[in-house]
């Protein structure tokens, strides 16, 4: 009797985590919930889908409850700080792509605000000094995100669990995984992601995001996440994982039931995720973090709402440019005809073909990863270094995207989605305090002037005949390159001729601004940020890669391990062998390791 008590008591309670304990066909360990709930025992609450961000810094509205801050203009602010005037630079510890593009797939991972009805566009001034396109629209399109019921001040929520989970890949409701799963494995026509359309009707399958919003009919891939198209390159690491969760299935014993050899890749899974951004991901970009002592169910594993809105918002590092170099024999003529003719520059080198992707193409195009092949699309994001972490945005593929309004009568009507200026309208809708502030909420001084904040020699104006006197802020001469990685004028004397005064700096702009610590790809805050928070999401988790019995449990009786590199697991799914990647994928110079 005793021993039937205690079966009934631990299938109560792995119904109560959200597990799958209950469940007949279940594996011999605690299956984590979807949503998050349960991870912590304490608090089962902490970290599930639709609780608040937390805050280290004191809110800022202007009534103090939920108004946004007034401040100058988003997109003015954009036209002099983030303006690239073409030249962009890259990372000088030769970081690659897959730095961008990993953090994209994590964010994807443990955090998504919600939209509100509430319009909040930003102005455009078609008109205005230093505007150098036109927008039909006359704003760019935002909405306030949505806040936590009762709240007040006003606090936004994540609708994702904050975890590294497996969230991307997998979802975060029963209804969606039912979707996707194919009786062990996932649902993979052609070993390519599933269309909308693969179990029928394409109005009965789960929502993705697109340009204008849900899409909930029509083509288009599904995955766990709602932004599995956003961008080509976040389409082919969600194909990625879904190829390796299938691998792992099929190296598992026949005998198992399809419940358990599903939760055991997702386990697996889960844990290559946290192994590569901590091993891999997390050095690369210079970010050290205390030693771990094991899981602590007092930390908080929930995101902060200035990592959410400020510190996690490294747009800077995403290049415009995407170029694929591999065997010219991979493509038939015909391919190669369709990739060209879809606007792909494509160049025959002897046995190589470069196909170049144009920024227009990356995205909501699931089609890439088909048309250029998973293997050398996820080759080449490790053959490029990423964009310097510095102020400076890609203007076509993020500051100034232009979209068409359908129609065309009498002439076809543009829209243009500035994402600089949506991350400072975005913190000031957050209510994110000012950059001293939120400095000082992470242990930091506040700095005294904009030219201690960015380590230039002056913030003032130069005496220059190419600048009008007095409106030197809105003179397009201010942002004249003069020499490589100079302006004529510097981000100093910009910023405190837009602010005035540093009390009223947004963070983010404040943030962007730092000269890069030694050996890191970021400033002061920024850094603070990322290691308060990954520490918070490792130390938090109870079913943390390093601390799971289950995971040494899964190694000892069917020899499959999680600690694999990126790499690894690109030769594992695709066709490109191991030596033809880097050791660490994040540094494209063999001597970073």
């Amino acid at each position: 009797m005793q021993v039937l008590r205690k079966a009934a008591a631990l299938v109560a309670i792995g119904a109560f985590l959200g597990g799958g304990i209950a469940h007949a066909e279940s594996p011999f360990f605690e299956v984590q919930s979807l949503d998050g709930r349960g991870n912590n025992r304490a608090h089962p609450e902490w970290g599930t889908v639709g609780e608040g961000y937390t805050r280290f810094a004191p809110t800022r509205y202007a009534d103090g409850a939920g108004q946004p801050a007034e401040g100058p203009n988003a997109r003015y602010v954009s036209n002099r700080i983030f303006a690239e005037g073409g030249q962009r630079y890259l990372s000088e510890r030769h970081v690659s792509q897959w730095a961008q593009v990993w953090a994209q797939f994590v964010d994807h991972t443990f955090g998504l605000r919600e939209d509100s009805a509430v319009d909040a566009s930003i102005p455009w001034d078609n008109e205005a000094p230093l505007e150098t396109v036109r927008n039909d629209l006359l704003s760019t399109p935002m909405r306030r995100s949505g806040e936590v019921p009762g709240s007040s001040p006003r606090e936004q929520k994540n609708i994702v669990s904050s975890y590294l989970d497996g969230w991307a890949v997998y979802g975060g409701s029963q209804e969606r995984l039912d979707w996707l799963r194919d009786g062990a494995k996932l649902l993979l026509p052609n070993n390519l992601l599933p269309r909308r359309d693969a179990r029928g009707n394409s109005e009965t399958a789960p929502p993705m995001t697109g340009p204008f919003g849900a899409i909930t009919s029509g083509p288009g891939v599904v995955t766990g996440d709602m932004r599995g198209m956003e961008n080509g390159t976040i389409t082919a690491v969600q194909t990625l994982f879904a190829r390796e969760h299938n691998r792992i299935v099929d190296r598992l014993p026949a005998h198992l039931s399809d419940e358990e050899k599903f939760q055991i890749a997702r386990r697996v899974v889960s844990a290559e995720q946290q192994w590569i951004t901590y091993q891999e991901f997390l050095p690369a970009m210079g970010v050290r973090l205390a030693p771990y002592r094991g899981y602590n169910q007092s930390v908080r594993t929930s995101l902060a709402n200035e990592f959410a809105t400020v510190g996690y918002r490294s747009h800077s590092m995403v290049r415009g440019d995407l170029s694929v170099v591999t065997e010219a024999s991979r493509y038939s003529e015909a391919q190669l005809k369709t990739l060209r003719d879809k606007g792909f520059t494509v160049t025959l080198t002897g046995s190589k073909a470069e196909v170049k992707v144009p920024p227009q193409l990356l995205p909501f195009n699931p089609d890439l990863v088909d048309d250029v092949q998973l293997g050398p699309l996820l080759q080449s994001f490790g053959r490029q270094d990423e964009g310097l972490n510095d102020e400076l945005i890609d203007e076509n593929t993020l500051r100034s995207i232009i979209f068409v309004i359908p129609g065309c009568q009498p002439r076809c009507l543009t829209a243009v989605v500035d994402v600089a200026a949506l991350d400072v309208q975005r913190g000031r809708d957050h209510g994110i305090a000012s950059y001293n502030d939120v400095r000082r909420a992470y242990g930091l001084a506040p700095k005294p002037s904009f030219q201690a904040i960015s380590g230039e020699a002056t913030e003032s104006f130069p005496a220059d005949p190419e600048l009008t006197p007095g409106a030197e802020i809105d003179d397009p001469d201010s942002l004249d390159w003069i020499s490589p990685g100079q302006r004529r004028t510097t981000v100093a004397a910009r910023m405190k001729a837009i602010y005035g005064d540093v009390g009223g700096l947004d963070a983010i702009v404040g943030m962007m601004a730092e000269p890069r610590l030694p050996g890191s790809e970021f400033g002061e805050l920024q850094q603070a940020i990322w290691k308060k928070q990954f520490e918070a999401l490792r130390d938090g988790d109870r079913f943390f890669h390093a601390g799971d019995p289950a995971l040494r449990s899964i190694k000892a009786r069917y020899g499959i391990d999680y600690r694999r590199t990126l790499g690894d697991l690109i030769s594992a799914n695709t066709d490109i062998r191991r030596d033809g990647l880097a050791h660490n994928v994040f540094r494209t110079h063999p001597s970073m390791g």
